[in-house]
């Protein structure tokens, strides 16, 4: 069985970084690690940005917490 395992580093409600680990384990054959991290986030468009004030205009969020990094490990039976 194909396990992947996908760790997003999102911000906390105090400003930490706070680790968020999803293991995927379902209907795993045809899903890469790229699949499994564009599956499990949103984009949202940032409310206080206007054009020219330097705030960035959009950013991936998990569970409408801003990510701030992402990671993805894959193991299969074969322990690889």
């Amino acid at each position: 069985m194909k396990i992947l395992m996908l760790i997003f580093g999102v911000m906390s409600s105090d400003g930490h970084l706070e680790l968020i680990k999803i293991p995927i384990t379902n209907e795993i054959k045809d899903i890469s690690c790229e699949k499994a991290i564009e599956s499990n986030r949103k984009w949202q468009l940032n409310p206080h940005y206007n054009e020219g004030n330097g705030k960035t205009w959009g950013y991936y969020t998990y569970k409408d917490r801003p990510i701030l990094l992402s990671y993805c490990s894959e193991k299969g039976d074969d322990g690889k």
